[in-house]
C-alpha cells in the first residue's frame, strides 16, 4: 500500500504503445551507439538480450506461470522470462583473465559487450535484483563492474496483475517502482500507457517524447489497479518480518527442513533461474599459448556445491535446500546492508521441473513454527 500512495505523488503522463518506440528513438540519438537490453521474443522464447526496435519484445503476449509451468499465450500482460538481466551483467559463463607462458597476468578484454547500454523494459523485481548485485559484486567482480558501469539508462515496466507465482509486494520489490530508475511505464490495456518519470532523464524523455499529463480517470484506473494487484500478493503469504523471524527460529528443526525439501532433486535450477544468485566457480583452461581463467555459474543445491577436500559442508539434501532459502531472507542482508536475496519474482517455482513452490515452503515454515 505505500508503493500505491508514493506512485500517487509522482508525476503520471499517459501515452499510447508507440510512444515507447519514440523513448526508443530518444535514447538512441542523446546517447549515441547505445545498445538496447531487455525481454525479446527469439523463436518464440522470451529471453534477454539485445532489443532493436519495439517489435522484437514481448509485447503482444501473456505469461502463465505456476509451479513447474510456463505458457505464452496472446495478450499484453508479459511478466517475465527464465532469463533476467543477470544473463548479461553477469553471464553464465565469462572469462576472467588470462596467463602467458611468461605467467604474465592480463584481463580478458570482451570485445563483444557494448560500452553504452539501455537496460529497457525490465520488471520491478529486476531492479531491486541488481540493487542487490550491486551491493555484492561492484568494484569486487570485473566482469559485472564493467557492465554495470556501461548501463545509462533504466526503463522499467511495472506489472500490473501478478502471475499466480509472483510475490513481490511482500519482499517489497514490486510491483511498482520507487527508486533506481529513468523512466517506468504500466499497461492499462493494449494500447494504453501511464509513464512515471523517476529522474531527471525521465522527466527529460517524457517532455522530449511529447506525453501529455494523465487525466484523473487514467490515474485512477492505473492506482487500482496496482492496489490490486499488491491485495492479491498479500493473500499470498504472512508480511515478510514474520518469515523472517520463524525462519530464523526453524534453522534447527531437520524433521521440517527434511519434509520441505522430499520433491527438492537438487538440480539447480532454481539458482540458474533467479536474478540475484551469483555463486561462481573457477575453471583454469589451456587455450592455444594462453592459460584463460573462466567464471562459470554454479548452484548451492547441486551435491558438487558442497564438496570440499576432506569432506562435504552440506551432505545432505535438506541442508541444501535450507542454505538456499535461509541465505536468501537471513544471509543477505547481512552481505547487502539489509537487502534480501529473494525479490519475489517467483523464477526459482516457476522453473522447478517438479513445481516446488518457494511459497508452500515459507507458509508451512510459519505454520509450524507459530
Amino acid at each position: 500500500m505505500i508503493q500505491v500512495s508514493e506512485s500517487q505523488q509522482t508525476k503520471l503522463y499517459a501515452g499510447e504503445l508507440s510512444d515507447l518506440e519514440k523513448v526508443m528513438k530518444y535514447l538512441r540519438q542523446r546517447f549515441n551507439g547505445v545498445t538496447f537490453m531487455g525481454y525479446k521474443l527469439q523463436n518464440s522464447t522470451p529471453v534477454f538480450g539485445e532489443i532493436h526496435s519495439l517489435s522484437d519484445m514481448p509485447i503482444k503476449v501473456s505469461d502463465i506461470q505456476r509451479p513447474g509451468y510456463y505458457e505464452l499465450v496472446a495478450g499484453y500482460r508479459f511478466r517475465l522470462s527464465y532469463a533476467s538481466p543477470k544473463w548479461y551483467l553477469l553471464p553464465p559463463e565469462h572469462s576472467l583473465l588470462k596467463v602467458s607462458p611468461n605467467y604474465e597476468v592480463a584481463d580478458v578484454v570482451d570485445n563483444s559487450t557494448p560500452s553504452r547500454v539501455v537496460l529497457f523494459g525490465i520488471k520491478p523485481c529486476d531492479l531491486s535484483a541488481i540493487a542487490v548485485l550491486d551491493a555484492i559484486l561492484t568494484s569486487k567482480h570485473p566482469v559485472y563492474t564493467k557492465r554495470r558501469s556501461g548501463v545509462l539508462a533504466v526503463i522499467v515496466e511495472e506489472c500490473l496483475e501478478p502471475a499466480e507465482t509472483c510475490f513481490c509486494s511482500i519482499t517489497g520489490t514490486g510491483p511498482t517502482v520507487l527508486r533506481g530508475y529513468d523512466l517506468a511505464y504500466a499497461r492499462l490495456d493494449e494500447n494504453t500507457i501511464i509513464f512515471k518519470p523517476g529522474s531527471v532523464l525521465g522527466e527529460e524523455i517524457a517532455k522530449t517524447v511529447g506525453l501529455k499529463d494523465a487525466v484523473q480517470e487514467q490515474v485512477e484506473a492505473y492506482c487500482s489497479a496496482v492496489d490490486r494487484a499488491v491485495n492479491i500478493m498479500a493473500m499470498r503469504l504472512p508480511r515478510l518480518e514474520v518469515i523472517q523471524r520463524d525462519l530464523e527460529k526453524s534453522m534447527r528443526n531437520e524433521k521440517l527442513w527434511r519434509t520441505l525439501s522430499e520433491k527438492c532433486t537438487g538440480c539447480g535450477n532454481c539458482n540458474y533461474v533467479c536474478p540475484t544468485c551469483f555463486c561462481v566457480e573457477i575453471v583454469d583452461s589451456v587455450e592455444e599459448s594462453n592459460t584463460v581463467r573462466t567464471a562459470i555459474w554454479t548452484a548451492c543445491r547441486a551435491y558438487t556445491y558442497g564438496l570440499v577436500a576432506g569432506g562435504h559442508f552440506r551432505r545432505d539434501l535438506y541442508m541444501r535446500y535450507r542454505h538456499f532459502v535461509l541465505h536468501k531472507f537471513l544471509f543477505y542482508p547481512k552481505q547487502t546492508g539489509g537487502l534480501i536475496g529473494c525479490v519475489g519474482c517467483g523464477r526459482c517455482t516457476t522453473w522447478c521441473p517438479l513445481g516446488l513452490d518457494l511459497k508452500e515452503t515459507l507458509l508451512r515454515v510459519v505454520k509450524e513454527v507459530e
